[in-house]
């Protein structure tokens, strides 16, 4: 795992990170060994993380290819809590979810953005729902229509995958069975990067 803290404040998060993965969606398919990826806020300090996930044997050409385009302090690991096999399933949704997020518009002002935000205020964020009792089509009922017109094309590619064996509504309100600590269900991750 390779993530990179990167000192931005909270205002200026979501843009930077919009544009370093718009950037980074250039290499996604010729930098060997880049498995996933996924970003995200935080008010205190004023930082804001992109983490990479790359087989070990290609992180320093991963780091070298990408890196330039992530000015923050970088941390390798090789135990953090999100790694391991059975978290597969995790780290992708976290990657559609984080693409999804991004690509809503920064403009207020569009009728596809306040629809999004309508939507996300008439559903609580998974994270603060108790495990197993957040309705997976709840979710995709209230959020299904703005996110199509918001972000369609990364709304399409999430839906389409079946990597994880499991729909992609199922998985965005589903808590990993372990590390709950620190992990939580990646359809948190709309209301960190979204708005």
């Amino acid at each position: 795992m390779l993530r990179w803290r990167l000192p931005l404040k909270l205002l200026d998060q979501r843009r930077a990170l919009r544009t370093l993965l718009t950037t980074l969606g250039v290499y996604r398919t010729s930098v060997p060994g880049l498995l996933g990826y996924y970003a995200s806020r935080h008010s205190a300090p004023d930082e804001a993380w992109f983490t990479a996930f790359a087989e070990e044997e290609h992180a320093t050409a991963v780091i070298d290819r990408i890196g330039v385009h992530f000015p923050g302090a970088l941390t390798r690991s090789t135990t953090d809590p999100i790694l391991g096999e059975d978290l597969a399933w995790y780290r992708l949704r976290l990657e559609h979810v984080t693409d999804i997020a991004l690509s809503v518009t920064e403009d207020q002002q569009t009728a596809a953005y306040k629809r999004l935000k309508l939507a996300m205020s008439g559903v609580t964020d998974p994270m603060r729902v108790p495990e197993g009792t957040a309705p997976p089509d709840v979710y995709e009922q209230i959020l299904k229509g703005p996110l199509t017109s918001a972000a369609p094309e990364a709304l399409s590619r999430a839906l389409s995958s079946d990597e994880t064996g499991v729909d992609f509504w199922t998985d965005f309100v589903r808590w990993p069975h372990r590390n709950k600590d620190s992990l939580s269900p990646p359809g948190h991750w709309l209301w960190n990067l979204a708005l």
